[in-house]
């Protein structure tokens, strides 16, 4: 898979279902045919780096989660912003907020940690090795104290922010591989043109006809 990232007025939608190689795609960037990469609730992925406007404040993309969902590092809080839990108990403002939420992301890396432990951890010593706590941290790296994990519904991208597609090709033959099927398609060409004319040999026809035959396929050892 190629995947890119291109700004979103630059995505060129396709009106109706358009099939590239063995793909429906979404549609074109600078011509070349693409799908878009897309998270929970069809929520397009923006590329790492963009800036997103939060009800909490504003916050920048990190990276993404395998279910479909956002990273996003919260950089700028709302003064004005206020979050009342369903049994209105408690009131948090934005920065409040934000922590619960980093709270329970931690608490998730935590769990993949244990798993991931639990299965790769040294029979002796009980721990990680160098080699697998670098992979463990690489594949669930532990969360900055303000980055959460959000998603979105609907438009909630500027046309110029950038997204993630996926690039359509169509396999291209090598030079062996074009010279195989030429040959395979002059010897099934002559395989069906040696079964024709064996036909005709049992068949009667005007000599102008078994003329163009001839002409065509090559000479006949049969009599018309």
């Amino acid at each position: 898979m190629s995947y890119m990232t291109t700004p979103l007025n630059s995505f060129a939608p396709v009106s109706t279902p358009t099939i590239v190689g063995n793909t429906e795609i979404d549609g074109y960037v600078d011509g070349r045919p693409v799908v878009l990469r897309k998270g929970r609730n069809g929520m397009l992925i923006p590329a790492k780096g963009t800036v997103l406007p939060l009800s909490m404040g504003t916050g920048t993309v990190t990276g993404y989660t395998d279910d479909g969902m956002l990273i996003v590092n919260v950089t700028e809080f709302d003064d004005d912003f206020m979050y009342i839990t369903p049994s209105e108990s408690n009131i948090y403002d934005a920065e409040e907020y934000v922590a619960m939420l980093n709270r329970c992301y931690r608490r998730g890396i935590e769990c993949k940690h244990e798993t991931f432990t639990r299965l790769y951890k040294s029979e002796i010593t009980e721990k990680l090795s160098d080699k697998n706590m670098e992979r463990m941290l690489q594949a669930y790296p532990i969360p900055e104290p303000t980055e959460i994990i959000i998603g979105f519904k609907g438009d909630y991208l500027k046309s110029t922010d950038s997204i993630i597609v996926r690039e359509i090709t169509v396999d291209r033959e090598s030079p062996k591989e074009r010279r195989a099927r030429l040959k395979a398609e002059r010897a099934l060409a002559k395989r069906m043109a040696d079964a024709m004319l064996e036909e005709l040999e049992d068949m009667d026809m005007p000599d102008d006809v078994a003329d163009d035959i001839a002409n065509e396929f090559g000479e006949l050892d049969a009599e018309f």
